[in-house]
């Protein structure tokens, strides 16, 4: 059955049409969404019609009904797959979007704090977890593997009348084929240039097999979510063939994070708007991109994230974690560094993540910092610099006792500048991350996907800087170079040293940390055309609840650090040298 509140209207307005399975709830429901809100007619699925019918409803509230259809679905059922296909053909004649989310565990979860403790490191009996059977089993790699090629299979002679073929199969950390201890199916699973649709069932009916007979730890075999570890390493593994296969197409699997949803009793990490929004961007990714398995691979990623030990650095060291990235997490305060790192493994990550003490002021720290990446990592794919200061200093007294007055008060109305915080907010937000980049360069040069976000700010937008002279100069990308940063910098510190900022058109109040975040972003220009292969972006989180404004911002640093994250995770081919204001380009 399908239903629409406006069908008709949907489909003659708009161009692109999706598919998402297993869509009534969880990060299927936040795929529709946000799809959806970019302007995509989706076709909500279901096994369960009723709940499926109540999802699309619920998404009315976002004023979202024009933009959703619903069709009942099982995955495991050829002719419900046949009536969906019919279906797409009669209503939009095509398909843009295939998002394969439908997925069953294979066990029965138990206690679901056992599960917790064990990601976060402690040894935990399994037969409190869960447990699973041979039946049990055999749905999950029905459901997960063979359900995916199934819908897969019908619906690609529909996504070949689309000018953008897009298929993204939702994957899992768990299928990574380091969690597979059978050397033969590794073997298998990672001969790219000879893997076959064949050998991959060969390998799942191998496994069966051992399942039912009861040798799965004698041959080798995931002891722990055993189906589902198979399942998706098998779904990876057809992502590749597919790939192969349809090269005019964008097929990729994804994991999309540690989230929060009835799988794992909601003891994730991510919401499900964080968890669904890396399908959604391969699902919009422009033509120009390859098709390839970029979010799961095998090589781990390596980042370094300043001024991480609170705020958004530690939100941003949270994240990239929970995409699998390895991560360095630096602190110019080794105690709060390390307190830091410790109060992340309590999020189950304590072996992706590192920490290194450094100031992005101090040269010799940088370069010990940099010897520990080469030594230990051998590269760099992502730096975020995110260290930053205010450039003021405040009066905490007079701040406290108006604070006991009143509920909300303006930090401003109590800082106060003078050369020395001005000089050091400059040193620390322009030239520290000036620094970072020169020195760790090289390292991202061996990176098969080099990114480096520097974290700026909309106080930095040129419209803030009255002096004409500045805003030419920073605002002529053709003609911009580091020399004639360096001039502005210097011009403006001699101006705040003489006592002539008003009179020579700077900001009047906060204008160290707004010069330096206008050079800042002036820079990431600079550095974007001076390495056309690295994705070199400037982003404004928005007004985060951090200690640099006293918490009065509004939105969490979770809100802050997702926008950061996103551009360290583009795919190669992305945008190069612009400035973002939270996912959106802006003007500087």
């Amino acid at each position: 059955m399908a239903t629409s509140q406006s069908t008709s209207q949907a489909t003659s307005q708009a161009t692109s049409y999706a598919v998402v399975t297993g869509a009534n709830k969880g990060i299927g429901f936040g795929v529709c969404k946000k799809l959806a809100s970019n302007g995509v007619v989706v076709v909500l699925t279901a096994r369960d019609e009723e709940r499926g019918l109540k999802a699309v409803e619920s998404l009315k509230e976002f004023g979202l009904s024009d933009l959703l259809v619903f069709h009942q679905l099982d995955v495991n059922d050829p002719a419900s797959v046949a009536t969906l296909a019919h279906f797409i053909k009669t209503k939009f004649g095509k398909l843009d979007i295939l998002v394969n989310n439908a997925a069953v565990t294979g066990g029965k979860l138990l206690d679901g704090d056992a599960l917790l403790r064990m990601r976060n490191g402690e040894k935990v009996d399994l037969s409190e977890v869960g447990y699973a059977t041979y039946e049990l089993a055999q749905q999950c790699v029905e459901t997960n593997f063979y359900g995916v090629e199934r819908i897969t299979e019908a619906l690609i002679p529909l996504l070949q009348l689309s000018t953008s073929p897009r298929i993204i199969n939702i994957s899992s950390r768990a299928g990574f084929l380091k969690n597979i201890p059978n050397e033969w199916a590794r073997t298998v699973f990672s001969d790219i240039e000879n893997l076959t649709r064949e050998k991959i069932d060969r390998v799942l009916k191998e496994f069966q097999k051992d399942l039912k007979e009861g040798f799965l730890e004698i041959k080798g075999w995931p002891t722990f979510a055993p189906a589902y570890t198979m399942s998706k390493a098998a779904l990876n593994a057809y992502t590749r063939i597919m790939a192969k296969k349809i090269p005019h197409f964008h097929i990729n699997s994804v994991c999309p994070g540690f989230v929060k949803t009835d799988m794992n009793n909601n003891t994730g990490q991510l919401s499900i708007d964080e968890g669904s929004e890396t399908p959604v961007m391969l699902a919009l990714l422009p033509n120009s991109l390859p098709s390839e398995n970029f979010d799961i691979k095998e090589q781990s990623r390596y980042a370094v994230v300043t001024g991480a030990n609170k705020g958004i650095g530690f939100g941003i060291c949270k994240q990239l974690v929970s995409n699998g990235v390895t991560v360095v997490l630096t602190a110019r305060d080794e105690k709060r560094g390390i307190e830091a790192v410790e109060k992340l493994k309590e999020f189950g990550v304590s072996d992706q993540v590192l920490f290194h003490q450094l100031d992005v002021t101090d040269p010799k720290s940088i370069e010990s910092l940099a010897n520990f990446i080469k030594t230990h990592l051998g590269k760099l794919d992502i730096l975020v610099n995110n260290a930053g200061i205010s450039g003021t200093n405040v009066d905490h007294d007079a701040l406290a006792a108006a604070r006991e007055k009143a509920d909300s008060v303006d930090w401003r109305k109590f800082a106060y500048e003078n050369y020395e915080s001005t000089e050091a907010c400059i040193r620390t937000n322009y030239y520290g991350a000036k620094l970072m980049c020169e020195a760790f360069i090289p390292l991202l040069e061996l990176s098969d996907s080099p990114r480096i976000v520097n974290v700026s700010s909309t106080m930095g937008k040129l419209e803030r800087i009255p002096n004409e002279w500045a805003r030419g100069v920073l605002s002529d990308v053709e003609s911009l170079t580091e020399e004639k940063v360096d001039e502005v910098l210097k011009k403006f510190l001699n101006d705040f040293k003489e006592g002539s900022l008003e009179t020579n058109g700077w900001p009047p109040g906060l204008s160290a940390y707004i010069v330096s975040k206008a050079s800042l972003t002036a820079y990431t220009r600079v550095l974007a055309k001076k390495h056309p292969s690295f994705c070199i972006n400037a982003v404004c989180p928005g007004f985060v609840k951090t200690d640099l404004n006293f918490n009065i911002g509004y939105l969490g640093v979770d809100e802050g650090a997702e926008s950061v994250v996103r551009l360290a995770l583009l795919p190669n081919g992305a945008p190069s040298g612009l400035f973002f204001y939270r996912s959106e380009v802006a003007s500087v």
